[in-house]
């Protein structure tokens, strides 16, 4: 679960992820929110050990939060990598991979 202080960080100055980042997350958690066609999503939200935040909007980074965040709560933290794919329509998106 987000602190306040992450989640007011996570809105308003987080980093995008993005291909290759590999990041040593401590937290996990989410909140909803708009795209910018005002449209609801869920935002992803990984929080490094030292305090750094990174979101997304990505459905299959959000699919994956529970299992990372039952990674955290046995080993302390978990170091990952944002991959990159593409879906059979051509379309990219992210997934993390635990290192």
């Amino acid at each position: 679960m987000l602190s306040k202080k992450e989640l007011f960080n996570a809105k308003a100055s987080s980093q995008k992820i993005e291909k290759g980042l590999q990041i040593d997350v401590v937290n996990v958690g989410s909140y909803s929110d708009k795209d910018k066609d005002g449209n609801p999503v869920t935002v992803s939200v990984l929080v490094d050990k030292d305090g750094a935040v990174f979101t997304s909007i990505s459905k299959t980074v959000n699919e994956t939060l529970e299992m990372l965040e039952d990674i955290i709560s046995e080993d302390g933290h978990a170091l990952i990598e944002v991959c990159e794919n593409t879906s059979n329509s051509g379309r990219k998106f992210y997934q993390l991979m635990v290192l």
